[in-house]
């Protein structure tokens, strides 16, 4: 009896999910890290974001963060949804 390979893509697309997901939290670590430290610049460029302007003479008055990188997010979701959605099909549909 063989194995059905869709099995293993899952198993590949759940362990890119993991590692993604693992990146993010890190990624969102870092954010609130820095949100707290209040020091914006080491975050920005690190990960190629626009630094909230700083300063004596600066002002801000909206949402003085940076932007979420959330490409390491979409990533884990996306493969996540596959991963389940190919377990699925492998399940109602098993070849024969």
């Amino acid at each position: 009896m063989r194995r059905d390979r869709r099995l293993l893509f899952a198993m590949v697309l759940f362990s890119i999910s993991l590692i993604a997901g693992a990146i993010q939290a890190w990624i969102v670590q870092a954010y609130i890290y820095h949100a707290i430290m209040g020091s914006w610049e080491q975050f920005a460029e690190f990960f190629g974001v626009e630094a909230p302007t700083s300063g004596p003479n600066a002002f801000c008055f909206d949402y003085c963060a940076p932007k979420l990188p959330f490409a390491a997010g979409w990533i884990a979701i996306t493969a996540f949804v596959i991963g389940w959605i190919t377990l699925a099909y492998a399940w109602w549909k098993p070849r024969s």
